[in-house]
């Protein structure tokens, strides 16, 4: 690897270093919360991926999905691929989140073999909880920051999205 890569690599664990325990990720649960930095990264998936229709109700998926007063959430497999994560792990998460009252489950009509996942009212409270404590802690991380300072840090992280290949999702 050429001096200049590895410089950059040193400089990525350096950051990936400050950056958990800036926030606190090495905890043992999220922001004091009984979750764990996966379970509420499940969480979210399972809030946001259902609100995917809604955002493009022109879209073929949203027109069915109205026509058929369907709703259309994710499937556990798609979650364990879109987080790269063991199946059988999702599936433990998965089935705490049901006993706990967080998550329906139920059978795809396409493919009675796969279950659609959808947040419980119980589920989307506590999404919300979550999501409200890391807004707090971000808002109070950047507080200090004067508005151009803010802007270019918002930009700064856009960039590196961009360059490591999410595209800004």
């Amino acid at each position: 690897m050429p001096d200049e890569r590895n410089a950059m690599v040193t400089e990525i664990r350096h950051f990936n270093r400050f950056y958990t325990s800036l926030i606190g990720l090495l905890d043992e649960t999220l922001m004091q919360s009984t979750y764990t930095l996966t379970e509420a990264r499940v969480l979210f998936e399972l809030g946001h991926r259902a609100g995917a229709v809604a955002s493009n109700p022109s879209g073929e998926a949203g027109f069915l999905a109205r026509a058929f007063h369907l709703d259309l959430g994710p499937a556990a497999s798609w979650i364990a691929g879109e987080l790269r994560l063991d199946p059988a792990y999702v599936a433990r998460i998965l089935r705490k989140f049901a006993a706990m009252g967080l998550i329906e489950l139920r059978a795809d009509p396409d493919d009675r073999r796969r279950r659609i996942l959808s947040l419980t009212a119980r589920g989307n409270s506590e999404l919300a909880t979550l999501q409200a404590a890391a807004d707090r802690d971000l808002t109070r991380l950047t507080a200090g920051l004067a508005d151009n300072e803010a802007a270019e840090l918002a930009d700064a992280l856009k960039r590196v999205m961009c360059l490591l290949g999410d595209g800004g999702k």
